[in-house]
Formats: structure tokens, C-alpha cells, sequence
């Protein structure tokens, strides 16, 4: 009887043995020697050790190649043998760089993490995370976060997050962000925020925000804040702001405000406004307010007031120059110690000399002159006016 016993446990072993012996046969892929898997579970499914194409569940691996489809838990210890492939679902780990195709879930790289079509979900990297196409979630880079594609979500890099498509979330860059297309959201660059198509929302420059296309937001450059195309909404540079088309808004700049093409809004430069085509609003400098030269089309109109000089092609609203105020025509008030209409004035100028070819008002100064006066009463001390 106990041999009988002893032969049944014997037999029960070798029948286990079996089963496991085909449950990792069949779990094992067919194909190269550097895809195999020594794997525990039935199928796809249970424990893989090696280079298992396909698997579900815990994979640990050296270095992965031809990856195909893993779901769950991928572990490697060294970067991919080859070009990029498969898809990752689940949780990457690696001490080295975890990279696939694509990777969705949470990535951990002690060094990096590569994706070349999708990288998706929180993705955290010792120097880098890298992505060939879309980048999207949560991503820490210690040294940088790249996408080729679009960026989205949270971005956070020791020294830059590049995206040469859009970069949209919130992203933060040691020392830059950079976005091939628009760049919006909470964007905070140690050095520079780079929107080559365009900046919008809460954008922060440690020296300056730049877009080729409009700046829209929120805007403090360091130095400057650029847009090639337009800066509207509520603009600081510490040194100047600078567009080749509208500076609307609230616009400050430390020493400068340029819009080539238009100022609207409150507009305050340390010692310069400039513009070609209108300034209008409130303006203010405690230097050269100044839009167009002086045979050029150049309107400034509101409330403008300058330390040194105003100077447009015509002059409108309240115009108030410690030194001067020049224009070609002129509509309002005027004040500063030299005032020159080179044709119609309408309104009061205030100055220590006031000068209009066609006066329709009054000059109150030293010396006022007004050419359509008759020769007796052209050139007249204090008080001067032609109605």
C-alpha cells in the first residue's frame, strides 16, 4: 500500500513537471534566439523572463527587440538592441531607457525614456524623455523633454522642454521652452519662451518671450517680449516690447514700446513709444513719443504724454512733451515749451513758442505765430488766435 501511495506521488510529480514543462513551451515565441522568453503562466499570460515578443502580465527583460505587444509590467536594465517597436500598455521600467513604439500608462527611466510614435501617460526620466511623435500626460525630464510632434499636459525639464509641433499645457524649462507651432498655456522659461507660430496665455520669459507669429496672454520677458505678428493683452519687458504689426493692451516696457504698426491701449516706455501707421490710447514716456517720420502717415491720438518729445504726421486728444510736440496737423490740446503744426492746427497750444501755418484756436505762450493771421497780427506775444 505505501508503495502504492509512493508510485502516485511519484506519477502526480512527472505529470506536474509536464504540464508546467508545456505551459513555458507554450509560452515561448518561435521565432530568433534573441526574441525568446522563459515564461511561467499559460500562453502570453503569467511571468516572462527574456525577450518575449508578446506578453501580459510581468516581463523582465535585458534589452528589448522586435517588441510586438506587452500589457502590464515591462522591467529592462538596458536600452532597446534596434529600432523602435511595438506598444507598451501598462507600467515601463528601466534602468536605462524603457522605449517602444508606443507607451502608455507610467514610465520610469533612469537615464531615459524613448517612444517613437506615442508616448503617453506620466512619463518621469533622469535626463531625458524623447519622443519621435506625440508626447502627452505628465512628463519630467532631468535634463529635457523632447517631442517631435505635439506636446500636451504637464511638462517639466531641468533645462528644456522642445516640441517641434505645438506645446500646449502647462510646461516649464530650466532655461527654455521651445514650440515649433503655438506654445500655450502656463509657460515658464528660465531664459526664453519660444512660440515660433504664435504665444498665448500666461507666458514667463526670464529674459524674454519670442513668437514669430502673435503673442497673446499674459506676457513678462526679463528683457523683451517679441511678436513678430502682434503682442495683445497685458505686456511687460523689462527692456522693451517689440512687434511688426499691433501693440494693443496694457503694454510696458522698460525702456521701449514698438509696435511698426500700431500702439493701442495704455502703452508706457522708459524712454520711448514708437510706431509708423497710430498710437492711440494712453501714452506715455519720459522720452521720444514718436509714430511715423515726419513725411510719413502717422496718427497719435488720446492722451499722450512724453518727457522729451511728441512727434506724428497729425496729433489728436491731449498731447503734453516736456521739450516739444511736432505734427503736420493737430486737433486738441497741446502743451510743451516748442510747438510746431506745419499745417492745421485746431485747438489750444500751450508753450514757450507756438507755431501753426492755419491756426483754428488759440496759442497761449512767449512767442505765438500763426500764418493765416493778417501780417499785423501773425507773430503775437503771450496770446495769439484765429477763429
Amino acid at each position: 500500500m505505501l508503495s502504492l501511495n509512493g508510485d502516485l506521488r511519484k506519477t502526480g510529480l512527472v505529470l506536474c513537471l509536464g504540464l508546467l514543462a508545456c505551459s513555458v513551451a507554450m509560452a515561448q515565441d518561435e521565432g530568433l534566439e534573441d526574441r525568446r522568453g522563459f515564461n511561467i503562466g499559460f500562453g502570453t499570460v503569467g511571468i516572462s523572463f527574456g525577450n518575449s515578443a508578446r506578453h501580459d502580465g510581468l516581463r523582465f527583460n535585458w534589452r528589448d527587440s522586435d517588441l510586438e505587444l506587452i500589457n502590464g509590467v515591462n522591467v529592462t536594465l538596458w536600452k532597446p538592441a534596434d529600432e523602435l517597436y511595438g506598444t507598451i500598455n501598462g507600467v515601463s521600467v528601466g534602468l536605462v531607457a524603457p522605449a517602444a513604439e508606443n507607451i502608455h500608462g507610467l514610465s520610469i527611466g533612469g537615464i531615459a525614456v524613448m517612444a517613437k510614435e506615442r508616448l503617453v501617460g506620466v512619463t518621469v526620466a533622469g535626463l531625458g524623455v524623447v519622443s519621435q511623435g506625440t508626447t502627452s500626460g505628465i512628463s519630467f525630464g532631468g535634463l529635457a523633454v523632447v517631442s517631435n510632434g505635439p506636446m500636451q499636459g504637464i511638462n517639466i525639464a531641468g533645462l528644456g522642454a522642445v516640441a517641434q509641433s505645438d506645446l500646449a499645457g502647462i510646461s516649464v524649462g530650466g532655461l527654455a521652452l521651445v514650440g515649433g507651432g503655438m506654445v500655450s498655456g502656463l509657460n515658464f522659461g528660465g531664459l526664453a519662451v519660444v512660440g515660433k507660430g504664435g504665444l498665448t496665455g500666461l507666458n514667463v520669459g526670464g529674459m524674454a518671450c519670442v513668437s514669430e507669429g502673435a503673442v497673446t496672454g499674459l506676457n513678462f520677458g526679463g528683457l523683451a517680449v517679441v511678436g513678430k505678428r502682434s503682442l495683445r493683452g497685458l505686456n511687460f519687458g523689462g527692456l522693451a516690447l517689440v512687434s511688426e504689426g499691433t501693440v494693443s493692451g496694457i503694454n510696458v516696457g522698460g525702456l521701449a514700446v514698438v509696435g511698426l504698426d500700431r500702439l493701442r491701449g495704455l502703452n508706457i516706455g522708459g524712454i520711448g513709444l514708437v510706431s509708423k501707421n497710430e498710437i492711440a490710447g494712453i501714452n506715455l514716456t519720459l522720452g521720444d513719443l514718436r509714430c511715423a517720420e515726419s513725411d510719413e502717415a502717422g496718427a497719435i491720438k488720446g492722451i499722450s504724454v512724453a518727457g522729451y518729445r511728441i512727434k506724428g504726421a497729425t496729433l489728436s486728444g491731449v498731447s503734453i512733451a516736456g521739450i516739444m510736440t511736432i505734427s503736420d496737423d493737430a486737433k486738441g490740446l497741446l502743451v510743451g515749451a516748442y510747438n510746431r503744426v506745419e499745417n492745421t492746427q485746431r485747438g489750444i497750444s500751450i508753450g514757450l513758442y507756438n507755431h501753426a501755418t492755419e491756426l483754428f484756436g488759440i496759442q497761449i505762450g512767449l512767442l505765438n505765430r500763426a500764418e493765416n493771421n493778417p501780417s499785423l497780427f501773425r507773430v503775437l506775444p503771450f496770446l495769439n488766435a484765429h477763429f
